[in-house]
């Protein structure tokens, strides 16, 4: 797993490696392009909404919303990525801090109608994801949606048959979602959550507030 120095030097060519058009095609993003659009259906009036995008990378799956006429706040612990999102969507508000130890302080207490998280939350373990998300529904206005879209599968099963396919590409290093385990850590704490495989090894998670 990259630390916030490998992203910062993989920002300026990161939009050219990980596109994936193929849902059946090679790990860790086939079917990008397919989950990239799903996300964005998902807003269905992003005129005006306020969008927190945790992980934002290079700004690539909030970049549409945005210019849309979407509020989009970012957060994501590499400056090198944060510089591109900048570019791409300058009436942003973005964070210089890593999640894993929840939100920037200036965005705990602010509500949102969106918390996007895409391609990052393999960086928690299964336990903090699930903790994560419980803290986010408390960012949620009233009919707000949590959506998460990372490399996923509905099994462990599912998983094990991907690294089996990926050999040496496969990164043991990330933590990625199983929904078969993660959807009943989350109906512990009295959280529904929906999932949907979209292509062979990436999924996406979407959890809405009461």
């Amino acid at each position: 797993m990259l630390d916030k120095n490998g992203f910062d030097k993989w920002a300026s060519s990161y939009d050219k490696t990980v596109v994936g058009d193929d849902l059946a095609g090679e790990y860790p993003f086939a079917g990008y392009s397919a989950v990239l659009r799903c996300v964005r259906e998902m807003v269905k009036e992003p005129r005006g909404a306020e969008i927190l995008d945790i992980g934002v990378g290079t700004g690539k799956f909030t970049s549409g919303l945005y210019a849309a006429g979407a509020k989009i706040y970012g957060v994501d612990f590499s400056a090198g990525m944060l510089e591109r999102s900048r570019e791409i969507m300058p009436q942003g508000e973005f964070y210089l801090f890593d999640f894993n130890s929840g939100l920037p302080p200036a965005l705990r207490e602010r509500k949102f109608g969106y918390i996007i998280s895409a391609y990052a939350f393999h960086h928690l373990d299964e336990q903090g994801k699930a903790d994560f998300l419980r803290s986010l529904v408390c960012n949620l206005k009233t009919g707000g949606t949590i959506i998460i879209a990372d490399v996923a599968f509905e099994t462990s099963a599912g998983l094990a048959a991907c690294r089996e396919r990926s050999g040496k590409k496969w990164d043991d290093s990330e933590i990625y979602m199983v929904a078969g385990t993660l959807l009943p850590l989350l109906e512990s704490f009295g959280l529904k959550a929906e999932y949907r495989q979209v292509s062979n090894c990436a999924g996406i998670l979407t959890l809405s507030a009461k």
